[in-house]
């Protein structure tokens, strides 16, 4: 237990010093939602400087490991600086979709060439993914393409 009391302490005062004030207030518009890629923009320095800080810290993906450009941190110390961001209205520093449905399936399933190719760019905000589908006859698949003359 005092390994995570320490813990805690250690990252409640790392948050305090790092977050800027700006990245501590709600989300609200798309403006304020940094998703990475190839040809990011900021919409302000707060926002870089947060996330520049968290990614070289490893805490975009806090619970990835670290070779893959994670923090390396276990589900309880994860769980720990959800609980501390949540305490100062910490906004994500990056939101992906490559951090919440591409990655998670890489580190189950991927080879390890996929996972050092993928998952570093993922948590350094260099690419951006999506989830690409369709369902049947929904109008998106060719396979319901129907002409008539």
């Amino acid at each position: 237990m005092a390994d995570s009391q320490t813990f805690r302490a250690e990252t409640r005062a790392w948050l305090e010093a790092n977050c800027p004030p700006e990245m501590r207030k709600p989300v609200t518009s798309e403006a304020d939602v940094f998703w990475g890629g190839r040809n990011t923009t900021f919409s302000s320095a707060p926002q870089r400087v947060w996330f520049e800080r968290m990614r070289d810290k490893g805490w975009t993906v806090p619970d990835w490991p670290k070779e893959y450009g994670g923090g390396g941190l276990d589900p309880e110390e994860t769980k720990i600086l959800r609980q501390e961001m949540s305490a100062i209205s910490a906004r994500l520093p990056l939101s992906s979709f490559g951090i919440w449905m591409l990655g998670p399936a890489l580190l189950k399933y991927g080879t390890d060439a996929q996972k050092r190719e993928h998952l570093p760019k993922i948590a350094a905000g260099l690419i951006r993914w999506c989830q690409g589908y369709s369902e049947p006859n929904a109008g998106s698949d060719l396979a319901s393409l129907q002409t008539a003359c």
